[in-house]
């Protein structure tokens, strides 16, 4: 579990490492590309008010399970390593002597990586309004 401890040295220079907010970057231009391409269609397509409104429903369940997620999860990574926040790390934990030693993130990449966990379990949480639109989109073009 040396590579934890290692891989979260990186970030304590004080300055953000490029590697270190790429995933940010590439996360959060996928997801709210996903978001706002799901608008697009649902407005495209004139849908019914049910459809805005499982949207809604979509959104608010993926942003308290992403708030969850970004400040409240943590998982381990083998016995002696634990990572805090999901899917972008923000802290990392190492057990050293029976104590857990934290390994955080810079400030700035911390908030950044939160919301941007944030952003994405939300897209990820629409997926099934996004498959539900393909399916009817591709049954209407069927019957055309």
């Amino acid at each position: 579990m040396v590579h934890c401890v290692r891989y979260a040295g990186r970030y304590l220079s004080g300055h953000i490492t490029r590697m270190g907010i790429l995933p940010v970057i590439a996360f959060l231009v996928l997801s709210s590309w996903a978001l706002v391409a799901l608008v697009r269609r649902l407005q495209h397509e004139h849908v019914s008010t049910g459809w805005w409104v499982a949207f809604g429903v979509l959104l608010v369940c993926g942003a308290a399970l992403g708030i969850w997620c970004a400040f409240y999860c943590e998982y381990h990574v083998g016995a002696r390593c634990r990572i805090g926040s999901f899917p972008i790390p923000v802290i990392f934990f190492h057990l050293e002597d029976g104590d857990w030693v934290d390994f955080p993130v810079p400030r700035f990449q911390a908030y950044a990586a939160a919301f941007t966990n944030v952003i994405t379990i939300i897209a990820l949480a629409t997926l099934p309004l996004w498959l539900a639109s393909w399916r009817r989109h591709r049954h209407e073009v069927r019957l055309a």
